[in-house]
C-alpha cells in the first residue's frame, strides 16, 4: 500500500455479515478457496493497490476466530468491530476514520466481493477529484418487469436502470455527513452507501463496472466464485531453450521427429534432434531444475542414438510431475539449408500430439542468418524455443 503523504485514501471492507440467505454453518466471507478465505482474497486485492493509504477490515464480534488468524498474518491491516447491520457497522468505521483526521478519501467494499481490480480502484479515486461519490455499476440490459405473485404488473423501461457495486468510492467528511442525517433506525433500510449519500443531496456519478466483480450471496455464488478462483491460483512462467549443432556426414536430419532428407547430418550423441533438444531445455527452464544434461547426459551410453522424443515424453512426465501446464510453445529454426517450409506442418503435428496440446499451441518458424557466421556458411544448424508454461501456485 501507498503511504505518500498526499495519498489520504482509507479502505474499508466490510465483513460483518452473518450470511442468512447462504445458507451454511459457515459466513459466506469465511468460506475457503484454496485454503484462504473469501475475504483474505478481497483483502489482498486491495492490498495490490499503491493508491491506498490503509485498510480496514469491519467483522462481526461473533466471527473472532476467524479474524484472529487474519490479524497474526496481515499486521498492516487494522480490524474494527461492526455492528448489528451492514449500515451500522460501515458507520462504526466511517467515525474511527473521522477520528483519525488523516484520509480525504474513503473505499467501502463488501467482503463477498473478491474479483475487484486495482485499475477499477485507481478509476474510481481518480475520479473522486471532480466528483462527490463514485461507483462502479452495470448497465441492465435485459428486459425489466415488475411483477407480485409472479404476474407482470409493469414494464419498466431499462435505458437509465444500472446495477451497483462496490467498492464505492466518497469524499470521507461528506459521507460523514451523509449518514449523520439519517436515524440509526433508519439505517437498515438502506442497501448501500451510494443509496445513503443520494438521499443526503450529493451526486454520485457512475463508472463501468466489471460483471467479474459479483457479490457472493448465495452458494450458487461461492461455486461460480471458486471455479473462477482457481483459474486464478496459477502461475505463468516463460522457459528459454537454445542448441546449436554442426553437420557431419549423412543424407538425412531429423528436426521436430521429422526424417528430412539433406545431404549432411547433425553431429550429436543422440539422433541430433536439436528441435526437441531446444524444446526440452525450455521446459525444463520454467521448472529450474536443470538441463537436459542433467537428465539425459553425453556420457551414459544408454542415450547414445536415443530417439528425442522418447526423451521429451519423460520430461514431459517431470513438467506433470511439477503441476504444469503448456500454453505454448514458440520455435525458430536457424539455418540456410535445407529448406523446411514443406515440413513444419508435419513437424508440429507430430510434437504437438506428444506434448498433448493443439496444434495451434505449437509453432515453428524458420529463418536465415543472411549468410552470416558458421550456419550462413552452412556449417551448422541452431533452434531458439520460448516456452509458456502455466503452474498452479
Amino acid at each position: 500500500m501507498n503511504k505518500k503523504k498526499n495519498n489520504k485514501t482509507a479502505a474499508v471492507i466490510l465483513a460483518s455479515g452473518t450470511s442468512e440467505r447462504f445458507n451454511d454453518v459457515v459466513p459466506k466471507q469465511y468460506k475457503k478457496v484454496e485454503n484462504k478465505t473469501i475475504l483474505e482474497i478481497t483483502l489482498k486485492n486491495l492490498l495490490r493497490s499503491n493508491i491506498i493509504s490503509s485498510l480496514y477490515v469491519v467483522y462481526n464480534i461473533k466471527h473472532k476466530e476467524y479474524i484472529e488468524k487474519l490479524e497474526k498474518k496481515y499486521k498492516k491491516v487494522f480490524f474494527l468491530e461492526g455492528a448489528d447491520s451492514r449500515q451500522s457497522s460501515c458507520l462504526n468505521a466511517i467515525n474511527y476514520l473521522i477520528s483519525k483526521k488523516e484520509y480525504k478519501n474513503v473505499l467501502i467494499h463488501d467482503a463477498v466481493r473478491p474479483f475487484i481490480s486495482s485499475l477499477n480502484i485507481d478509476t474510481l479515486i481518480k475520479k473522486l477529484q471532480t466528483s462527490d461519490g463514485v461507483i462502479p455499476a452495470l448497465k441492465i440490459v435485459e428486459s425489466v418487469k415488475y411483477a407480485e405473485n409472479s404476474i407482470v404488473l409493469k414494464n419498466i423501461r431499462r435505458n437509465n436502470l444500472y446495477l451497483a457495486q462496490t467498492p464505492q468510492a466518497f469524499l470521507l467528511k461528506k459521507l460523514k455527513k451523509a449518514y449523520d442525517k439519517v436515524s440509526s433506525q433508519q439505517l437498515e433500510k438502506f442497501t448501500d452507501d451510494s443509496e445513503i449519500f443520494t438521499k443526503a443531496g450529493y451526486k454520485v456519478k457512475i463508472i463501468e463496472g466489471c460483471i467479474e466483480n459479483f457479490k457472493i450471496t448465495t452458494l450458487y455464488d461461492f461455486l461460480r466464485a471458486k471455479k473462477m478462483l482457481k483459474k486464478k491460483e496459477t502461475i505463468l512462467k516463460v522457459g528459454l531453450g537454445i542448441d546449436f549443432h554442426r553437420y557431419t556426414k549423412g543424407d538425412f536430419l531429423i528436426l521436430f521427429g521429422v526424417k528430412i532428407p539433406y545431404k549432411r547430418s547433425i553431429k550429436a550423441h543422440s539422433d541430433g534432434d536439436i528441435g526437441v533438444h531446444a524444446l526440452m531445455d525450455a521446459i525444463l527452464g520454467t521448472i529450474s531444475t536443470g538441463d537436459i544434461g542433467t537428465y539425459f547426459p553425453n556420457t551414459d551410453k544408454k542415450f547414445k542414438n536415443i530417439s528425442s522424443l522418447e526423451l521429451l515424453k519423460k520430461i514431459i512426465s517431470v513438467l506433470h510431475e511439477n503441476k504444469g501446464k503448456i500454453v505454448h510453445i514458440d520455435n525458430t529454426v536457424i539455418c540456410e539449408t535445407p529448406k523446411l517450409q514443406k515440413y513444419t506442418l508435419k513437424m508440429r503435428e507430430k510434437v504437438a500430439k506428444i506434448l498433448g496440446i493443439d496444434l495451434a499451441s505449437f509453432s515453428i518458424k524458420a529463418t536465415t542468418t543472411e549468410k552470416m557466421g558458421y550456419i550462413g556458411k552452412e556449417e551448422g544448424i541452431a533452434v531458439h524455443t520460448i516456452a509458456t508454461i502455466e503452474y498452479a501456485k
